[in-house]
């Protein structure tokens, strides 16, 4: 079965995707600061810093994310076992060579300092949960011819080119970037790693959209033969499986038409993805987003 994603020309209109739509809800003005800087003049520049910082929480994930796009790599190629010092080496490596070199939230905003060694920890401890998790188990599993089709980073490096999840789901524009997806005994697996809390809710659409975006692969696969799910390896391990079907399918893609819907009426022109001016987009009344929001120096001044 052919995971390959289609190449998409190039167009202009916004494309949903579930953390487009998160932020839309956040704040409105948030969503403008990063989606559309331009709208802000001399400002462009200063709020593409700000929204290059990052944080703690994300870099765990960011590292933990490349760690497993080595791992899934490796695990083509050979069943040897895994030597965890060797692993572990490399994340502290990993860590000491990418960090310095980001900006942090933390340390932009005077919040606490960041310490590299224990967000290296941190994302050790979430290797260890997965080594010793059902997941790698089922994995190890596959037969190697099978590990050849896997698809991690939903194809990061198709074409030659960086690859952002781009799909169409019922003719609209959608990103649907999965971490791992795979195919065993004609089914499709779908792995989503996550570092952070669990949210059901959230991460029940977002899975239930990437399924959407698996469909599309192979018209010739049936609803059920689509596994989803969320991998929780920070704190104690955890798993959201879902079960598939053509009716919560249907369900799923309304949603996306309509939170779709709901960013387009903030375009003045929805083919050009031209936003309307920038007053309408009024700054969220929550003390707590605020607080830790990376463009809060822009709203304060």
């Amino acid at each position: 079965m052919d995971l390959r994603f289609p190449d998409y020309p190039f167009t202009k209109i916004l494309g949903w995707s579930n953390s487009r739509y998160d932020l839309f809800c956040l704040c409105k003005r948030k969503y403008l600061y990063f989606y559309y800087s331009s709208s802000f003049g001399k400002l462009e520049s200063k709020i593409k810093d700000l929204k290059n910082l990052t944080t703690v929480s994300l870099e765990i994930g960011n590292i933990y994310h490349d760690m497993m796009e080595v791992f899934l790599e490796r695990l083509q190629k050979s069943d040897a076992p895994i030597n965890e010092q060797k692993l572990f080496s490399y994340v502290d490596n990993l860590c000491a060579k990418k960090l310095p070199q980001k900006i942090f939230f933390e340390n932009y905003y005077n919040k606490i300092n960041v310490n590299f060694a224990e967000i290296s920890e941190k994302v050790k401890a979430c290797i260890r949960n997965f080594l010793n998790s059902p997941i790698l188990e089922f994995l190890n599993s596959i037969e190697m011819t099978q590990r050849k089709l896997f698809l991690v980073e939903a194809g990061s490096k198709m074409y030659g080119k960086k690859y952002f999840g781009e799909t169409r789901i019922d003719g609209i524009k959608a990103y649907c970037k999965m971490d791992f997806i795979f195919v065993k005994d004609g089914k499709i697996y779908i792995l989503d790693w996550k570092t952070g809390k669990k949210d059901e809710h959230k991460h029940t659409k977002q899975l239930y959209a990437y399924a959407l975006a698996a469909k599309c692969l192979n018209s010739e696969i049936k609803s059920e033969e689509i596994f989803p799910k969320s991998v929780y390896v920070n704190g104690a391990y955890d798993e959201l499986s879902l079960i598939v079907t053509d009716e919560r399918l249907i369900e799923t893609t309304k949603i996306i038409k309509d939170e779709t819907e709901q960013m387009q009426k903030f375009c003045s022109n929805i083919e050009e993805n031209i936003p309307l001016p920038v007053d309408i987009f009024e700054k969220s009344q929550r003390e707590s987003v605020c607080r830790m929001c990376e463009f809060q120096e822009l709203c304060s001044g």
